[in-house]
Order: structure tokens, then C-alpha cells, then sequence
């Protein structure tokens, strides 16, 4: 049997691509989220450190990285929905205490 030989520079180069897709693939949740929740500068920020941190130190930074973009884009859609919410009890509130005033 014919052994295979790699040199440092060839593995060092498979590791550092194989970390970029990891990468990518992290990296598509907050670039997911943030298209369909309408916050996209999040989204594409992201996914851009996150295969950034996938090259360079693979799982330990994409998948943080990624996790911590998701969570800022799904929080601010959320407050966003809580705010909306608010406005629409206060605006009816408001509307029905003049009603009960004008009668």
C-alpha cells in the first residue's frame, strides 16, 4: 500500500477551507432571519463574520457569532411587534374614552 503524504501548508489549507464552509453554513441562520424579519444589515453582517470566524478559528467563532447575530436580529423584531402592540392598545383606549365622553 502506497502511503498518501500532505504537507503542512496543504492541511493547514484543507483545515481553513473546510472552517469556511462551517462557516457558511452558520452563517446562513442570521443571514435567513434577517432577510425574512426585514433587518438585513444584520443578516449580511452575520453571515460575513461569521465565515470570516469560520476561517479563522472554525466552530469556536462562526457558531457564537452566528448565534449572537440571530439573537439581535429575532430581539429587535420582537420589540418592534411589542411596540406596535402598545400603539394599537393605546390608540383604542384613547378612542373609546372619548366615545364614552361625547355620549
Amino acid at each position: 500500500m502506497e502511503q498518501m503524504r500532505i504537507s503542512i501548508s496543504e492541511l493547514t489549507l484543507y483545515i481553513v477551507l473546510i472552517n469556511t464552509v462551517l462557516g457558511i453554513l452558520f452563517g446562513s441562520f442570521p443571514l435567513f432571519f434577517g432577510l425574512r424579519m426585514k433587518n438585513r444589515k444584520y443578516g449580511f453582517y452575520g453571515f460575513i463574520f461569521s465565515v470570516i470566524g469560520g476561517a479563522i478559528l472554525g466552530v469556536f467563532l462562526s457558531y457564537p457569532v452566528a448565534a449572537i447575530f440571530t439573537w439581535l436580529i429575532l430581539r429587535k423584531s420582537f420589540a418592534e411587534e411589542d411596540s406596535n402592540v402598545v400603539d394599537v392598545n393605546e390608540n383604542s383606549n384613547e378612542n373609546s374614552v372619548e366615545d364614552l365622553k361625547n355620549s
